[in-house]
């Protein structure tokens, strides 16, 4: 089957598939942070520790999808696509399998791999397949099943983990992977493009995988081994070395992993660069927030599990909306309302008190979730509609490690602004003021406006696919 012979029937198929994989991986992400503490206590490990289990995922998460991006555009979607589905599926099965931490984790990098390719390839896959008077309907429902999955992840853990251990949660991605395994085989022809010449420049995918790697090891270690640590200077240092060299040689070599045409495309270079600004809100309001609601409002894990979720609930309907009206309105105006909006939500936020009623809360959080559901699909659709065929998988790529990126930086700066204020490690036990609590809280939520902001200035620098400069 090629891309002229797939049906309008068959991309149903297809869709259902690319839903079925992100709901899956918002799921596993939700549902194996939530598992953390069980995971402690069954390998008798403290608190630090076990959260390997979730940055060893995302920093190899991380370093790998630039590189499996460009694989896509030179051996093909089908191929590389379905290898990801079943690496995921093998590494979640050898998850359930409580040996021991180290075991676990190992089984975690596997999984990673996989995931790397799922979530750079599918924004290339629905840039290629999909026709661009319905490619923001399919981003939107594609972002809407990812948050459903968070969602549903948050909503059952505890019921699975209590009745069948926390191994039991890795269950669950293996019917699911096997499902869109076949879905994907079935249904995703290959793409034109696969087998174009170019060669795979592996010095160039060694350069970024270890740069990324380093710079992800460097703001997820900082605050447990120190900033001025030896180790983690080093992570610094060579992961700059590492980067640079890796720039110089996509701006001398005839096979780049990311053609260094893509930076003068300002629908790309200046939509990626908003999204790392939007990521560092998203992953910093999911770090941030819990505080508020168990230090400031007192309530329990449980309640506040339940209020985290309103912002995805509200981003499932806002997502969906944002891509389907990014098919028939300009794309511009809705990113620069989607972020006009966050800067309103994180405003509302800044008026939180220890007597705010649980509507403003719920209210807030719902705002604040139907804003970043209003931005994510459309600036996608921007991206990828403008990327060239030959190029698509290394800048979905490239989009992917971008976001991945700003969200790893996200809790390290939210998590920074606030120490400055309130330094203590449990502020309530020691008696520290509310109200000085607070003030840490307000000046977290005025560091995302000024991030807000700043990706409103990149969204209002794009030509919204006009730009006159196209990547050969």
């Amino acid at each position: 089957m090629t891309v002229q012979e797939i049906t309008k029937k068959n991309k149903s198929r297809l869709l259902i598939s690319l839903c079925l994989i992100h709901f899956l991986l918002g799921l596993d992400i939700n549902i194996v942070s939530v598992s953390l503490p069980s995971i402690s206590s069954y390998f008798s490990l403290n608190a630090g520790i076990v959260t390997r289990v979730i940055w060893v995922y995302f920093l190899v998460l991380t370093c790998l999808m630039l590189v499996f991006g460009r694989i896509g555009d030179i051996r093909g979607f089908r191929k590389i696509y379905a290898a990801g589905i079943l690496v995921f599926i093998g590494g979640s099965a050898f998850a359930s399998v409580p040996l021991s931490f180290n075991y676990l984790l190992a089984s975690r990098i596997v999984q990673a791999a996989g995931a790397a390719v799922l979530f750079s390839l599918t924004p290339a896959i629905i840039a290629f397949y999909f026709p661009e008077s319905s490619r923001g309907k399919v981003f939107g429902l594609n972002y809407s099943f990812t948050a459903f999955g968070g969602i549903i992840g948050r909503a059952v853990s505890g019921f699975i983990i209590s009745d069948y251990g926390w191994n039991s949660i890795f269950y669950l991605n293996i019917p699911t992977g096997l499902i869109s395994l076949y879905l994907i085989y079935k249904y995703l022809p290959e793409n034109l493009t696969a087998g174009i010449r170019n060669r795979f420049d592996v010095y160039g995918a060694a350069l970024v995988s270890g740069g990324l790697f380093l710079l992800m090891l460097f703001l997820n270690t900082g605050n447990q081994w120190g900033w001025t640590s030896a180790p983690v200077i080093f992570s610094f240092v060579f992961s700059v070395l590492l980067l640079y060299l890796f720039a110089m040689r996509q701006i001398r070599s005839d096979s780049p992993l990311l053609d260094p045409e893509v930076f003068k495309n300002r629908d790309i270079s200046f939509s990626v660069a908003a999204f790392i600004f939007i990521y560092i809100i998203t992953n910093g309001m999911i770090y941030i927030v819990p505080f508020y609601l168990q230090w400031i409002k007192a309530v329990s894990k449980t309640e506040a599990g339940l209020l985290m979720a309103v912002p995805s609930v509200m981003q499932v309907f806002f997502g969906y909306l944002s891509g389907k009206l990014s098919d028939i309105e300009s794309i511009r105006k809705i990113c620069i309302a989607g972020i006009f909006f966050i800067i309103i939500s994180l405003i509302f936020h800044i008026f939180l008190t220890a007597s705010s009623s649980v509507y403003y809360i719920v209210f807030t959080l719902a705002f604040y979730g139907a804003s970043v559901g209003f931005f994510i699909p459309a600036n996608t659709n921007n991206i990828m509609t403008v990327a060239p065929s030959g190029n698509k998988g290394s800048i979905s790529g490239f989009m992917t490690t971008a976001i991945r990126l700003g969200s790893s930086f996200g809790a390290l700066l939210f998590s920074t602004v606030f120490v400055f204020f309130v330094p203590q490690a449990d502020p309530v036990k020691s008696g520290t003021p509310s109200d000085l609590i607070l003030t840490g809280f307000r000046w977290v939520f005025v560091t995302g406006i000024i991030s807000a902001a700043a990706a409103l200035i990149f969204i209002y620098g794009t030509d919204h696919g006009k730009s006159k400069v196209r990547i050969k």
